[in-house]
């Protein structure tokens, strides 16, 4: 009996370590590498504009999932586990590609791109709020 109920429980810690750990309606993942042409024209639109225009919302978390290399992906691992959004991260690899994903659901809500207007990217958010 001891070992099903020390099965249950480490059961549960794995299982609740999957989940958000952010309390954020949506999570905003910008999918960016340094030898990305597109990335590197809208960096500073999203550093500069998107993640201040996020940086004190309650809803809202912007993260980048760094795919420059190893060594890069290493280093945003932390972060996106954090927001929930890691095993999304593996699969959406493509470079330039903004998705905004329902942590709570595990689910992507919308995708868009680095190349939009910051209006059409805060619309967009907008929107993904509106449906969670």
């Amino acid at each position: 009996m001891k070992q099903i109920v020390v099965f249950f429980a480490l059961s549960l810690l794995t299982i609740s370590t999957t989940f958000s750990q952010t309390n954020k309606k949506v999570v905003v993942m910008v999918t960016h590498a340094n030898w990305c042409p597109t990335c590197r024209a809208n960096e500073g639109k999203i550093n500069n504009e998107l993640i201040p225009a996020f940086l004190n919302s309650k809803d809202v978390l912007v993260v980048i999932n760094d795919v420059t290399n190893k060594r890069s992906k290493s280093k945003s691992k932390p972060e996106l586990q954090s927001a929930g959004v890691y095993d999304i991260s593996l699969m959406e690899q493509a470079t330039g590609l903004i998705t905004i994903i329902n942590p709570s659901s595990g689910k992507i809500v919308s995708r868009m791109y680095v190349s939009y207007s910051l209006e059409a990217m805060k619309k967009t958010i907008a929107d993904a709020l509106a449906g969670s």
